[in-house]
């Protein structure tokens, strides 16, 4: 059984996830958005519109880099049943993406339990997806944790280059 035969995960996987990571950053972030004087709903309506946006871009960019790597590894599958695959896979960082928020933003020496958090919830999202993969294209569980892995890869390195 594959997390999008749960359609909720797959509507709601990752706009959840937007909405989550824009709330733990506007907590963390609070302090100076207070002494700049904007009103915390004005803010939040602000980093939720760039929350969902980053996400959306996130989620679309991810699902090609895994559309392409599941191709150079012979498989097919359409891009839309990959968005699903992807977004089923996504509740798991429902505490993901707060705690990412907070890592990147949150106090200096308060983020470590972040930080473990954060890479945890990447894991089991990884692993989550790896497994509906191969259940999806009838592939045994190694060569869908390959094509995952390789597209995790790719993704870190690009954006270690980009740093």
């Amino acid at each position: 059984m594959t997390a999008t035969e749960n359609r909720w995960q797959v509507v709601l996987g990752m706009p959840v996830a937007g909405l989550l990571w824009s709330l733990a950053t506007l907590i963390a972030r609070g302090p100076e958005v207070v002494a700049l004087g904007i009103p915390m709903t004005e803010a939040l309506v602000y980093i939720s519109l760039g929350g969902m946006a980053q996400t959306l871009l996130l989620w679309v960019g991810f699902t090609f880099v895994i559309w392409a790597m599941t191709r150079a590894f012979g498989g097919k599958v359409a891009i839309l049943r990959l968005l699903a695959l992807v977004s089923g896979s996504a509740p798991v960082l429902w505490a993901g993406a707060p705690a990412t928020a907070y890592w990147i933003y949150g106090t200096a020496g308060q983020t470590a339990i972040a930080a473990t958090l954060c890479l945890t919830a990447l894991a089991l999202f990884l692993r989550g997806l790896a497994k509906d993969l191969a259940i999806d294209l009838g592939w045994p569980a190694s060569r869908a944790a390959a094509v995952v892995a390789t597209a995790t890869i790719f993704l870190a390195s690009f954006t270690f280059l980009a740093i």
